[in-house]
């Protein structure tokens, strides 16, 4: 399904879950998709052959899985990003899933992986360049910039449109599970200044990977998201008023994600729980105990 932009310009929507995401298609004399997550019926209506460039939000597997279809394009990403899907270590480190036999004792990341439908043998790719921040695409009549927004991965970015006035904001997603940042080089506090960096530039009309519309008026959607984070931090200070506790612990009483439906999601608290509590030691609101025990202080 094509939700229209502009006459050059459409979000195309997936709608098969969210291992999988909304990519932007600019139908112009360079024709270019933003990601490739598309589930099957998309990609299908995207007609990958016919594709000449592909720019990409980051390096995660929901948004880079359609990738080996589009093989008749040139592919950029951030510089940050790039390396990330260049080797296996490379992938275990960005993904952090080098962490994995750490922090979920008690599953296999086979195990996890299978739970999300995911293949369980993923093999490097590199794409053919890399960009910067502020870095303008001229794909004909359409003109698209890239603004660096990391957060979410140090490399992410969302891409603007300045004649259409609206900006792709990647995952920086909107969604009721949102914000995540359960990766080694994720930082809540860069996504804080992300979220502010976007609502500074005034934009009329956003959308994102995972969100099936095309919001106006995002302003307080995005302070909303933006204050989430904030939220969680202090959810996490006040349950370690209580008493010391570990990472396990912490997760197990559901301090960001309300469920863990999949290990994966668990495993992902834990990632994120790791910033939160590094943060509120930075700002010496805890202390760290004994190895992998944290107190308020």
């Amino acid at each position: 399904m094509f939700l229209k932009v502009s006459d050059k310009v459409s979000l195309v929507l997936s709608e098969t879950g969210f291992m999988f995401c909304n990519c932007v298609l600019i139908d112009d004399e360079v024709r270019t998709i933003i990601d490739t997550g598309l589930d099957k019926k998309a990609l299908q209506e995207v007609n990958p052959p016919s594709i000449d460039m592909v720019l990409y939000t980051h390096h995660h597997y929901d948004h880079i899985r359609g990738h080996n279809s589009f093989s008749n394009a040139k592919s950029y990403m951030h510089k940050l990003d790039y390396q990330a899907t260049q080797s296996m270590e490379a992938i275990d480190y960005y993904n952090s899933t080098d962490k994995w036999d750490e922090l979920m004792p008690n599953v296999t990341k086979e195990e996890g992986v299978k739970a999300l439908n995911m293949p369980t043998e993923r093999k490097p790719w590199t794409t053919d360049d890399s960009f910067e921040d502020n870095t303008i695409f001229d794909l004909g009549k359409t003109k698209v910039q890239v603004i660096h927004t990391p957060g979410h991965s140090a490399g992410h970015c969302s891409f603007f449109f300045p004649e259409e006035d609206f900006l792709f904001l990647g995952d920086i997603c909107l969604t009721a599970a949102g914000p995540w940042y359960g990766e080694i080089l994720a930082d809540p506090e860069d996504m804080i200044k992300s979220i502010d960096k976007i609502i500074d530039l005034k934009v009329g009309r956003i959308a994102t990977c995972h969100i099936n519309s095309i919001c106006e008026d995002s302003t307080l959607k995005l302070i909303e998201f933006k204050n989430r984070i904030y939220k969680r931090e202090e959810r996490i200070y006040n349950f370690l008023k209580k008493g010391p506790a570990s990472i396990h612990e912490l997760a197990s009483n559901n301090l960001i994600y309300q469920y863990h439906p999949t290990p994966f999601v668990l495993f992902w608290e834990k990632l994120m729980l790791i910033k939160h509590l590094n943060q509120l030691v930075k700002m010496g609101m805890v202390e760290e105990v004994e190895k992998g025990l944290y107190a308020a202080k």
